[in-house]
């Protein structure tokens, strides 16, 4: 199965505490973390402070994904920003609440919820 990320561009705020979408889908591993990283590089430069990580299409990530979404907390909180990760499946929360990631990000049953949170 292919990994893509999508820009939720409709979900950017202007505001200066901006809130950045990736939409993930497909499984994420060894070969297809580059491709979620440069994503979050662009995050970083468009000076992103806030991440909505919607992992409702991933059906599979491995120890190279939880780095890169490990990073991305580690760089957004140099920033005094956030990640959070919405729509976590049956699969990946289980793997999120083995590793003990789930007690590192803030979880959201969606994006739109996600959103809200941080911008309220």
């Amino acid at each position: 199965m292919n990994f893509t990320v999508h820009i939720d561009t409709g979900a950017a705020d202007a505001s200066p505490s901006k809130v950045r979408t990736l939409v993930l889908t497909g499984e994420l591993d060894h070969g297809s973390a580059p491709h979620l990283q440069r994503a979050l590089e662009d995050a970083y430069a468009e000076h992103c402070r806030h991440l909505v990580i919607d992992v409702t299409g991933l059906v599979f990530c491995d120890s190279t994904g939880i780095s890169v979404f490990l990073g991305a907390r580690r760089a957004m909180s140099a920033r005094e920003g956030s990640v959070a990760l919405a729509g976590l499946n049956p699969r990946i929360e289980r793997i999120f609440r083995l590793t003990g990631l789930a007690r590192a990000f803030a979880t959201y049953p969606t994006a739109q919820e996600a959103r809200a949170a941080i911008t309220s």
